[in-house]
C-alpha cells in the first residue's frame, strides 16, 4: 500500500471516531443525562481516540474499532426494541450506520498498520539490549 492511500485511511478512522464522538456529545447534550459528568466520558474518549488516529497510532485505531464494535453489539438489542415498539426503519438504519462506521474505523486500523509497516523508523523508539 502506497503513503497516499494509507494516509487516506488512517483519515477514515479519524473521522469515524471523530464524527461518531461528536454526534455522541451532541446526543448527550439534548438528553436527559446530559447533566451526568460520566455522559461526557464516551464522546470525550473518542475525540481523543480520533486524535490518536491522526497522529497513526495502531492502539488507537485497534480500540476505537473494538470499542464500536463492543457497542454496536450492545445496542443491537435495543435496536430490536426500538423496532418492535416504534415500528419503522430502525433496524435498516442500525445495520447502515454498522456498515458505514465499521468500514470506516476498520479501513482506519489497515491504514495505520500499514503506515507503520513502510515507516518503522516513524515508530516508538525500542530500547537497545541491555548487555
Amino acid at each position: 500500500m502506497n503513503p497516499t492511500m494509507a494516509k487516506a485511511f488512517i483519515a477514515c478512522g479519524a473521522l469515524a471516531a471523530g464524527l461518531g464522538g461528536a454526534i455522541t456529545a451532541i446526543v448527550v447534550v439534548n438528553s436527559v443525562v446530559g447533566g451526568q459528568l460520566i455522559a461526557y466520558a464516551i464522546p470525550a474518549i473518542f475525540m481523543a481516540l480520533a486524535y490518536g488516529i491522526y497522529r497513526k497510532s495502531r492502539l488507537c485505531a485497534l480500540i476505537a474499532f473494538l470499542t464500536f464494535a463492543v457497542m454496536r453489539i450492545r445496542f443491537y438489542g435495543i435496536a430490536v426494541m426500538m423496532q418492535n415498539t416504534r415500528g419503522g426503519a430502525v433496524m435498516r438504519g442500525f445495520w447502515i450506520s454498522v456498515a458505514v462506521f465499521g468500514l470506516l474505523y476498520l479501513l482506519g486500523v489497515i491504514g495505520t498498520i500499514a503506515w507503520h509497516l513502510r515507516h518503522p523508523e516513524r515508530a516508538l523508539p525500542i530500547a537497545p539490549p541491555v548487555t
